[in-house]
């Protein structure tokens, strides 16, 4: 983190297992984009425990019980309960370094029910979401297995995910399924495997995916 950009910080926060720039954005009450913008050498796809983010200030920042020890000043609007007043919507993540990580609620007006014979590639489309997106906002959501009652959080933007710089090709994995999974041209992934022919791409390959 920058000295210019810790003089701008509401407080400090430390990456626990589990998080994303979304649950932290979450939780903490900022916009993502404002917190990407606040740490912005800290790639997301590769954030890690123990990273230090900055949190900037905001209208609804608030912080998390678990970091009251980590922020640089003491801010005069946090007492009472950060946790959540909803524990049924609440979960945790495993944090080997301490206690578990509560998961910030879902505001009520970002729930839907999921309807008889509705399928998480339903609610997908008809939200503009992509998979990542969803099941971080539901986490411990099997998606595949949904059923009509169930009740999700609907975000009302995506979460940035960028891709792997390599992946280990799988037994039944191919060039053209892996094209399919990344969503990438098989010419992009010729492109950026140059020393690799189509017949290379098997199980146990691996390949550079092009970013």
């Amino acid at each position: 983190m920058s000295e210019t950009n810790q003089r701008q910080c509401h407080y400090q926060y430390t990456v626990k297992r589990g998080d994303s720039f979304y649950l932290i954005a979450h939780r903490t009450g900022v916009r993502l984009r404002d917190l990407l913008e606040a740490n912005p050498d800290i790639p997301p796809a590769r954030l890690t425990v123990g990273d230090v983010l900055c949190i900037p200030y905001g209208a609804d920042t608030q912080v998390p019980a678990a970091d009251k020890g980590a922020q640089t000043e003491p801010p005069a609007d946090t007492q009472g309960d950060t946790q959540g007043n909803e524990p049924s919507d609440t979960g945790a993540s495993p944090d080997t370094n301490g206690p578990a990580v509560p998961i910030p609620p879902c505001p009520p007006n970002r729930r839907t029910v999921v309807q008889n014979d509705q399928t998480a590639a339903d609610l997908m489309l008809q939200y503009g979401l992509s998979y990542h997106t969803l099941q971080n906002a539901n986490p411990g959501t099997d998606l595949e297995e949904i059923h009509g009652g169930d009740i999700l959080c609907i975000p009302e933007e995506n979460t940035p995910c960028a891709l792997p710089t390599t992946v280990t090709m799988g037994e039944s994995d191919t060039l053209e399924s892996i094209a399919i999974t990344y969503n990438l041209p098989v010419a992009a992934l010729l492109r950026a495997n140059p020393c690799l022919a189509p017949e290379d791409f098997r199980q146990g390959a691996v390949i550079r995916l092009p970013q």
